[in-house]
Parts: structure tokens; C-alpha cells; sequence
């Protein structure tokens, strides 16, 4: 199957549903919700078995660490290899790659149950999944652009957000039924399954072919100089940086502030999940906001709708309120993400766009390990509701970065 040529460049975007049936977006998108569903399975699912196994928030945090610490290490040579070869190829090899470690945790686990396996083997297994994930995020998100038409970005950046979004209402819903039901055993095979869904999107999806010249340079370091060279992109990623920082505690803390407000288990599972369910209609509408009265303002305001939830969630006297606050960090990391994002997939070239969103990735997830352990060992000294503290002042700056970036567009403009 081969994607169809558009008659005449269209001026107009397209609907949501126009987008969802199309031959090469649809199977992208069902592909990505599924597979961040997984991941996100995975997530909460490793949080609550190493929480629960040895009782320390840090080494929740060290399972982020192994997970997207190849991150910071091979991403850029992932974005280096994306811009030379055929990305869905690279993303196909990427994502067995993942698959081959979560099997092998899944395996394990069954035959030798959590309790005997113990929290090690989890460790070792987000850090096989991180090394798949450094070589694909690079791809997954240069392959955005090729996949509509332009008019059609916003939407496709918004809609790519929402399955990962999405993952996050649906993987930590499933693993709070699995694990109040059957264990977390069967929730690590789901995740190994999950990896073969994207993988048999990607056979069925032809991009459009490159149009720009391969840049004379591919090595890292053009990326790199590209980036320097440009005030705004720099911004931008530490913009995109400041987002991913201020997330964490949707997964870092989720175990811990549980406990702190009276709840079980499945509680950090339906906080998770809160930020997830909230951040998908939030998703929805992002492209069409961002249209209306700006990517940047819609990314501000994001910024420091992240800062509130937290704080809702830092003094939540109640369960229910935790939950609450959680929902709107999600919608504010959504909006925040996806306006950064589409402002960036804008400014850079597709010769270069590999290696610049190899940054991206660095910038959004590279620094979870951070993070995480800063999260992490503040929680186990002062408690998860001050722990928030930190990623409220991330947030906070991440928002300061967005009124910057409006300035200096308004100055490019004049």
C-alpha cells in the first residue's frame, strides 16, 4: 500500500476524524496509542512492584533512570542515523529492539513470579526498553511532518501528543484492574505485546518521500551547530526541557503521594491515570487554539497550568483532590508539549530535523533521570507533597521561557 499523491497542495487543515482515516496518519496513530499504552503499563506497573519490594521512592526513580538515561547518552546518534537512512525502517529496528526486553521481563516474571524476580531485573529491563526508545523517539517524531500535509501540522503534532496522552489514561488504568486482580505479571506480557502492535502499524505506513537535499554534513555536531546558531531553538528545548522536568512527579511521586493521602496501590495507577484522561481532550483542541491565538501563548499557559495542578496535588487533603490536581497537570503539560513542539517542527529543516528532534528528545525525556532522582530523594527526605516543590518552580520557568519566546517572535515579525 502506497500513500496516495494529493492532487494540489491544500490550504485548508483537515478535520480530526479526515485525519484518523487517513492511510498513512490512522495506523500511525493507532499504533502510538497502543504502544504508549504499554509503555505507560510498564511505567506504573514497574513503579508500584518496586515501591511496593523495597519501599523507596529513589529507587522507583532509578527504574526512570535506566529508562531514559540512553536518552541523554544515544539520541543524538539516533537523530544523526535518522536523518541518513529510512526512518520507519530505523524506528521498525528500534521498536524490536524494546520488544526483545520487555519479552524477556515478561517471560521472567512469569515463570519466576515479581516477588521472585525482584526489583533488579525491572531495572535492567527499562534500561533495554530505553536503548530501543533512544534510537526511536528521534524518528517517530521526524516522521511527523512527512505523514500530512502542511496545514495539517498542528493537528498531526496535537494528535501524535494525544496517543502518548492517551497511553497514559489507558496503561495506568489497566494496570490499577491488574494489578487489584490478576498481579503484575500479566501486565509486563501486555507491554511485550504492545511493541508488536506499532511494529505492524509501521509495515503499512509509506511517508511521503524527502523533498530536501541531504544536508553535506551528518554528523552530530552539524545538528548541534544548528542549534547554537539559533537563540529561539535553544529556548525551545529548554522550554520542552522544563516541560518533561515538571511531569515527572506524574509518575515519580505517584506511589509515594498515594501513601501520603491515605490510598493504596491502585490509587498511584488512578493518579497516572488522571493526568492521562484529562490531557486527552486537552490534546483535541490543541491544534485548533494553537490556530487561533498562538503555539507559544498556548504553551505559556500550559506551563503554568502545570504549576497549579502540582500544587493542588502538593496540599491535597483527600484523595479525590490529588486526582484532581493530577488532571490538571495533565492538561497543562499537553498544551505546553504540543505548542514548544509545533513551533520547533516549524523552524527546523527536514535535512536536519532527525538530529534536532534528537535533541527534542534529550531536552523532553532525557532529563526524566534527573528528575527522577531528584523527585525521588526529596520525597524520601521531606515527603512527596514538598518534593513538588521542584518541579513547580520548573514549571514556573518553563513559562518564563514561553513570554521569551513570544518577545522574539513578535521581534522576527516586525
Amino acid at each position: 500500500m502506497t500513500r496516495p499523491p494529493a492532487s494540489a497542495p491544500r490550504a485548508t487543515p483537515r478535520t480530526t476524524p479526515q485525519l484518523l482515516r487517513d492511510r498513512a496518519f490512522g495506523p500511525w496513530f493507532l499504533g502510538n496509542v497502543v504502544s504508549n499504552s504499554g509503555n505507560w503499563l510498564f511505567n506504573v506497573t514497574a513503579a508500584v512492584v518496586v515501591f511496593r519490594l523495597s519501599g523507596s521512592a529513589l529507587l522507583v526513580g532509578l527504574v526512570s533512570v535506566a529508562q531514559f538515561g540512553p536518552l541523554l547518552l544515544l539520541s543524538p546518534v539516533g537523530g544523526a542515523l535518522s536523518d541518513r537512512v529510512d526512518r520507519r525502517r530505523l524506528l521498525l529496528a528500534a521498536q524490536a529492539f524494546a520488544a526483545a526486553a520487555a519479552t524477556a521481563l515478561a517471560v521472567a516474571s512469569v515463570v519466576l513470579g515479581v516477588e521472585g524476580l525482584g526489583a533488579w531485573p525491572i531495572v535492567a529491563c527499562a534500561l533495554g526498553i530505553g536503548i530501543g526508545q533512544a534510537f526511536a523517539a528521534p524518528a517517530l517524531n521526524a516522521l511527523v511532518p512527512a505523514l500530512v500535509d502542511d496545514p495539517d501540522l498542528e493537528a498531526a503534532v496535537a494528535l501524535t501528543s494525544l496517543t502518548f496522552n492517551m497511553g497514559r489514561a489507558l496503561g495506568p488504568a489497566t494496570s490499577g484492574v491488574l494489578l487489584a486482580t490478576l498481579g503484575a505479571e500479566p501486565a509486563f506480557v501486555l507491554n511485550a505485546v504492545s511493541f508488536l502492535v506499532l511494529i505492524a502499524a509501521l509495515l503499512v505506513v509509506h511517508p511521503r518521500p524527502r523533498t530536501e537535499p541531504a544536508h553535506r554534513d551528518r554528523s552530530v555536531r552539524a545538528g548541534l551547530r544548528h542549534v547554537r546558531a539559533d537563540p529561539v531553538l535553544l529556548l525551545l528545548l529548554a522550554a520542552v526541557a522544563a516541560t518533561g522536568f515538571a511531569a515527572d512527579p506524574a509518575i515519580t511521586l505517584a506511589p509515594s503521594l498515594a501513601q501520603a493521602v491515605g490510598g493504596a496501590d491502585t490509587l498511584a495507577a488512578v493518579l497516572v491515570s488522571a493526568f492521562g484522561v484529562a490531557a486527552v481532550p486537552a490534546a483535541a483542541v490543541s491544534g485548533r487554539l494553537q490556530r487561533s491565538v498562538g503555539s507559544l501563548e498556548v504553551a505559556t499557559g500550559g506551563c503554568l497550568t502545570i504549576a497549579a495542578g502540582l500544587v493542588v496535588s502538593a496540599v491535597a487533603p483527600a484523595p479525590w483532590v490529588a486526582v484532581a490536581g493530577f488532571g490538571l497537570t495533565g492538561v497543562g503539560f499537553v498544551l505546553a508539549l504540543t505548542g514548544f513542539t509545533t513551533v520547533l517542527q516549524r523552524r527546523v529543516p527536514d535535512a536536519l530535523r532527525g538530529r534536532v528532534m534528537a535533541l527534542w528528545s534529550v531536552a523532553f525525556l532525557g532529563n526524566r533521570p534527573v528528575a527522577a532522582v531528584i523527585d525521588g530523594a526529596a520525597a524520601d527526605r521531606f515527603g512527596p507533597r514538598w518534593a513538588m516543590l521542584v518541579a513547580i518552580t520548573v514549571a514556573s520557568l518553563g513559562a518564563f521561557a514561553g513570554v521569551r519566546l513570544q518577545r522574539r517572535q513578535r521581534a522576527e515579525s516586525r
